[in-house]
């Protein structure tokens, strides 16, 4: 320390002229002074200890304003100490100061015991003590700094005593050296007095202990280095409690500080009889607890109060086997014992941290200033199932024996504690929280489920068969994130949700756990959720042709780049069979006859309670729009398109549209599709080549086919014209000419002639290929059966039907698996339309 330089020595001051204005001084409520101080500390009924030393010097005070002491010298015998001479001397100016540090311009003498190890003065009278023979340059430094309360040679300071000049006064003549505020008994403290000697020269002064010359060379001659004097006032130095002045409980005490030290003065004398040989003694600040196997140890404060609250040493701790522990995080202590520790901090209280499982886990998080903090519950049981836990101040530590002993920190602490502890769904901890996953999360397993934790989604618990399909999805590192709630329960059907950073999984018992996200989820939302008339979702998102689309009870949602669009009921029903579609591109608009339709990316499809849902796109929708749509003669589409030899055909409320790349896409209407299918008109007429042409004569009508034709009238009624019984009568000039119309379709005589009648006449097509006419009224001839003419058709293809003209049971249903109707090749627009049936009389 640098020095200080003071005006003058307080050491000694020499008080000679005012010690006998104070000599005797004492307090009104002075102690009778204390003569037999050897018996006393032989009784163990001293304060100080003394240390086991072969010397003890008392120098004793009435009170501690007495300036005026009895000294009296004790010697070792055995385990007693025998008084071997007494006389008197004096304090400090003022008597003495409590027990603990003595501070410079006090000019009172330290209250303690101190050992004596040198000794200085005009020459060494036989001491076996280091004896400094005053010269000149001898100083005792008083100067702060290194020489500080140390004897030195040389000029000095002020504040450094003159060892010289005292001596030729008198007073140093013989002293020795009293170890207070010095090595060894202490560190030095700058400021804390120093030269405090027993010296020779009976004077007050600023804190020296002085008496005749006489017992200064007595004490300097017996005292050997170690040995020991105790002073102070006689209620500061001795007691009327008894302990082993040599034992363990004593030896602690001094430790301490003895009355000076936090424990201050006994309140009790030293107790055996105790629990495995043990003793204790009660001290104002607590006790000091003794064993064989444990050793002695200090007591005080929360902590023994919390080792009082569990019997003491005859309790599940036992004894003490370390002294009270600080200097932890937030003013906390702690004290170990034979069967656990008590760990106290002012925020917490003490509380009990036995050994064991728990104590061992809080260990791994690392004690106090680990995650979990301080204690602030012992250790709880009787938990469920054998379960026991122990709180802290940033979470708790559950353990049983089918699951282990797990933390749970302060933020899943919070959630797992409101569903129930180990008492609710989740039961216990199967593991430790688990950190460093995405955004600062973490997450922790119990036996029901997890709870996940992340600083914006919070705290929130993931079970069962939502939590199966969330850990599906990639759990928080997929799309759905963190959960944002709970599983909520008691919805519709049995439902459930969980609602999630990325959108929600709906689960219920009929139709699963399905996730809920983006734009479809915004819609379905507009719709009232499950309580809507989509009801609940049925599948997750699954990819169509310009976008994505999911399923629910009443329908499905689609989005793509036309928007989301929900899609009702049994549209909805014909999409899920066809996604090939693509995705919405507009809601669903009413039609006629409470229908409705719904456009798509590659088609619309059209619904009424009459015809049902079905698809309409490509060639066959654009001729179906040439007829008006639902509002024409056509009506609704009862059937998707069918395949049909090289092309496709659809039928409708009023007819059937064909289309195959040769002939483009044309409709029949209801008496010439019923006709059509009478006669397999897919076997012997092909595809239309041309639409139905009527204003004929006498209100006929036409249509031309790949291989002929469908003539009517309102008289003959519908009739098929084809090969060679066709080629004749265009001859004669089709319905003008003199055979009219036919008033039957081609069929084959006994003979095997092909004949077909009509209003004037018969054309007979004979085996070899002859054609005859014959005009005028036909005799009916042998019929063996109808004619089949034109190409033999694809094997097993049958011709369509009408809603009014029913299909024969042959026709195939739509296989939902076939390739979509893209693939169905375009019409070229280059190809030749058929030439209508010529009108002209031949």
């Amino acid at each position: 320390m640098p020095e200080k330089t003071r005006p003058f020595s307080l050491a000694l001051a020499v008080i000679a002229v005012m010690g006998s204005a104070f000599a005797g001084v004492s307090s009104a409520e002075a102690a009778s002074q204390v003569y037999n101080p050897c018996q006393r500390l032989s009784a163990g009924q001293v304060k100080y200890s003394s240390f086991g030393s072969n010397r003890v010097t008392f120098a004793t005070a009435e009170s501690r304003e007495s300036n005026r002491v009895t000294i009296t010298g004790c010697v070792r015998s055995g385990n007693q100490y025998i008084q071997e001479w007494q006389d008197w001397g004096y304090a400090g100016l003022k008597g003495f100061a409590p027990p603990g540090l003595t501070w410079e311009d006090t000019y009172k003498s330290p209250s303690g015991s101190y050992s004596v190890t040198e000794a200085l003065g005009r020459s060494n009278p036989g001491t076996a003590l280091a004896y400094h023979t005053v010269n000149s340059n001898s100083r005792w430094g008083g100067e702060y700094g290194s020489t500080y309360n140390q004897y030195f040679e040389g000029r000095g300071g002020p504040s450094d005593e003159n060892l010289y000049t005292y001596m030729n006064q008198g007073y140093y003549e013989q002293a020795a050296v009293i170890n207070y505020n010095r090595q060894p008994d202490m560190p030095v403290t700058q400021g804390a007095s120093y030269a405090i000697f027993l010296h020779a020269g009976r004077t007050t002064s600023a804190g020296c202990i002085s008496t005749s010359l006489e017992v200064v060379n007595r004490f300097l001659r017996s005292n050997r280095p170690g040995d020991r004097i105790i002073m102070g006032a006689v209620d500061d130095v001795f007691t009327p409690h008894s302990s082993d002045p040599f034992g363990a409980v004593m030896e602690k005490y001094a430790q301490s500080g003895g009355p000076a030290g936090r424990l201050g003065s006994p309140t009790s004398s030293e107790t055996g009889g105790l629990k495995d040989g043990g003793a204790f003694q009660n001290f104002q600040g607590g006790a000091i607890i003794w064993s064989p196997g444990t050793g002695a140890r200090f007591s005080w404060g929360a902590t023994r109060d919390k080792w009082a609250s569990t019997g003491f040493e005859n309790g599940p701790l036992g004894y003490p086997t370390t002294d009270e522990v600080g200097g932890l995080k937030g003013g906390g202590v702690y004290q170990v014992y034979q069967g656990g520790v008590i760990m106290y901090s002012p925020a917490s209280g003490a509380r009990l941290s036995s050994f064991g499982p728990i104590r061992d886990k809080w260990a791994e998080t690392g004690f106090e200033n680990g995650v979990l903090g301080y204690p602030v519950s012992d250790v709880i049981t009787g938990l469920r199932n054998g379960g026991s836990y122990q709180a802290y101040q940033h979470g708790g530590i559950f353990s049983s024996p089918a699951t282990g002993t797990y933390a749970i920190t302060h933020g899943i602490n919070g959630k797992w504690r409101a569903q129930g502890a180990e008492n609710g769904p989740l039961g216990y901890p199967t593991t430790d929280e688990v950190h460093g996953i995405k955004d600062g999360g973490s997450w922790q397993g119990f036996e029901g489920g997890a709870i996940m934790f992340s600083p914006a989604s919070g705290a929130a618990i993931s079970t069962g068969v939502i939590r199966d399909k969330w850990a599906s999805t990639g759990f928080e590192n997929g799309r759905m994130g963190y959960p944002t709630t709970d599983v909520v329960t008691g919805l519709k059907e049995g439902g459930s949700f969980q609602n999630y950073q990325g959108g929600s999984i709906l689960h219920t018992p009929a139709h699963g756990a399905h996730l809920s996200i983006g734009a479809i989820r915004t819609i379905w939302a507009s719709l009232g959720f499950e309580h809507g008339r989509m009801g609940y979702l049925t599948t997750d998102e699954y990819p169509v042709p310009g976008g994505v689309a999911q399923d629910y009870q009443g329908g499905v949602i689609t989005a793509g780049r036309w928007g989301v669009f929900p899609v009702p009921g049994a549209t909805a029903d014909e999409f899920k069979a066809n996604t090939w579609l693509g995705t919405a591109t507009t809601g669903a608009n009413p039609g006629k006859d409470g229908g409705t339709w719904q456009g798509f990316e590659k088609g619309v499809i059209m619904w009424s309670p009459a015809s049902g849902a079905h698809i309409s796109f490509g060639p066959l929708r654009d001729a179906w729009s040439q007829h008006g749509y639902e509002n024409g003669a056509l009506g609704y589409p009862t059937s998707d398109a069918l395949d049909m030899n090289s092309g496709v055909y659809q039928t409708y409320q009023g007819g059937i549209i064909f289309w195959s790349p040769s002939t483009a896409g044309h409709a029949l209407l209801a008496d010439y599709t019923k006709k059509y299918n009478d006669v397999d008109g897919g076997g012997i007429l092909g595809f239309p080549t041309s639409g139905r042409v009527n204003g004929l004569k006498e209100g006929g009508s036409y249509q031309n086919f790949q291989w002929g034709a469908l003539i009517s009238n309102p008289v003959v009624g519908v009739r098929v014209s084809v090969g060679k019984t066709r080629e004749a009568w265009a001859a004669t000039g089709f319905e003008h000419g003199k055979l009219g119309y036919p008033t039957t379709d081609n069929y084959v005589t006994a003979d095997g002639s092909t004949v077909q009648d009509y209003q004037g006449g018969r054309i007979t097509v004979t085996r070899d290929g002859t054609t005859k006419i014959e005009y005028g009224v036909p005799a009916p001839a042998a019929t063996v059966a109808p004619e089949a003419a034109g190409p033999t058709p694809t094997s097993g293809t049958q011709a369509p039907s009408t809603e009014t003209s029913p299909a024969p049971a042959a026709i195939p249903t739509p296989d939902r698996s076939s390739p979509a109707p893209t693939a169905i090749p375009t019409p070229d627009p280059s190809s030749p339309t058929p030439t209508a049936t010529s009108t002209k009389d031949p």
